[in-house]
């Protein structure tokens, strides 16, 4: 049993003990580490233990399986605490192996079954799925079909499209890296392409998923009805520098332009080159989306060019963006981040529109309060501490009219202020109103 001063605590705080331990690195250990060290911590660590079942192509997925099932044998209330299932592209064998069947009987006689399916490559070894047909067809006669809200798509060449017809309730979608090569889907049967009720996503984000994502907007002859609908998004988050994808955004734009109220164009890849700005004047324009509240902006200004020559305009781009947002608008939320790139001379930097930028946000504030995040970081390290200082204190300096606006609360970040114990802003979140 507890002792002082832990058996003080209320069971409320000893179980935000353990969703804190579960929110760290390396969470299985240190709950397994935490359920032994005392009683009392047991039951709590046990829902974060059997979450997440996770199942990659390996050697080891068998024998996996068949210690899984002797614990769900012994201890079936287990089977209650999973809440998402992750499967490898080629783990569609599994669909007929009766060690895995019998586990989904158990968790699809759960009180709540899993609601999450993560399904792409993983700890698997293949960017493609042996089998799509198979694939849909079992996900569709599973409990999946009445339970599944999130589905996360990641780093497969051959998604089928019917995929996303597996459950209406579907609030949540997610595609990294993921592609379609199906054309005509006419070997599909036609109870996967047809006569099953669209989802409306809540949520999309979506980089390096360009061919999927253009069959969303207009799927092939062979479906009859769409595949998503779009009259509930509320949430979208692109990546900025996805050019084959960013074509694709102004038509969801469009069709969600009296729902979309967060719009995030800050999903990263993380084997990306960030110096490859995209110019976005053109490709967006959110004069139409009446009731956005947060537009955020990731950004690259890339300083290492030959001498005299100019440097990307990337401020005025996203100036022009920001131009296309009425005055009359819900706006409670902007965020900029910046990555200054450059060994030397930084004064493409300076000389960018930066009072434009602070101009435009005042007119979208237009007196009403106003919540705006500036993030700026140097990507290189040899530029020293003091050059570095020099050139976000410049930046700083070029926001003087805001000063003129108390509706405006300023949020300004850089690299400087890890001294002081300051960390950045997340990324892709709204935050709440300063209390200020």
């Amino acid at each position: 049993m507890l002792n002082p001063p832990l058996s003080l605590l209320s069971d409320d705080l000893l179980a935000y003990l353990v969703t804190t331990v579960a929110n760290l690195p390396f969470e299985q250990e240190n709950l397994g580490n935490l359920s032994l060290a005392d009683r009392a911590f047991t039951q709590s660590c046990q829902k974060y233990i059997f979450r997440e079942l996770g199942l990659s192509n390996t050697k080891k997925v068998s024998k996996m399986l068949k210690n899984l099932k002797e614990v769900l044998d012994d201890k079936p209330k287990f089977a209650n605490h999973v809440r998402l299932v992750e499967l490898a592209n080629e783990t569609a064998w599994l669909f007929n192996d009766p060690t895995f069947t019998s586990i989904f009987s158990l968790l699809a006689n759960s009180p709540i079954p899993p609601h999450t399916l993560l399904f792409g490559e993983f700890l698997g070894n293949s960017l493609k799925i042996d089998d799509p047909i198979l694939v849909v067809r079992w996900l569709t006669r599973s409990f999946f079909s009445q339970t599944l809200t999130v589905l996360h798509l990641s780093d497969c060449q051959n998604m089928p499209l019917p995929i996303f017809l597996i459950c209406p309730r579907l609030r949540e979608v997610i595609l990294d890296n993921v592609g379609t090569t199906e054309k005509s889907y006419v070997k599909y049967p036609d109870e996967l392409c047809s006569g099953r009720e669209s989802p409306s996503p809540a949520v999309l984000q979506y980089r390096n998923s360009h061919s999927l994502v253009k069959e969303l907007i207009t799927p092939p002859p062979r479906f009859k009805t769409p595949v998503v609908l779009w009259s509930n998004l509320r949430i979208l988050t692109v990546a900025p520098h996805d050019k084959e994808a960013l074509p694709y955004l102004q038509p969801i734009l469009d069709a969600v332009c009296n729902t979309l109220e967060e719009l995030y164009l800050t999903d990263l890849d993380r084997f990306e080159c960030r110096s490859k700005q995209v110019l976005l004047a053109g490709l967006v324009n959110l004069s139409n989306i009446s009731n956005l509240r947060a537009f955020a902006i990731f950004a690259s200004i890339d300083c290492n060019k030959r001498r005299n020559a100019p440097c990307l305009a990337v401020v005025h781009d996203i100036n022009t963006v920001l131009g296309t947002i009425p005055k009359a608008n819900k706006i409670t939320n902007l965020s900029f981040e910046v990555d200054i790139i450059g060994g030397r001379s930084f004064s493409g930097c300076l000389d960018q529109d930066w009072v434009g930028m602070f101009g435009e946000i005042i007119r979208i504030s237009d007196g009403k309060h106003l919540e705006l995040e500036l993030v700026m970081s140097v990507s290189t390290n040899h530029l020293g501490v003091d050059k570095e200082g020099q050139l976000y204190m410049g930046i700083t300096n070029k926001s003087a009219s805001l000063s003129d606006h108390p509706e405006i609360c300023v949020h300004i970040w850089n690299p400087t202020f890890w001294d002081r114990g300051v960390g950045p802003f997340p990324r892709g979140q709204v935050c709440g109103r300063c209390r200020r």
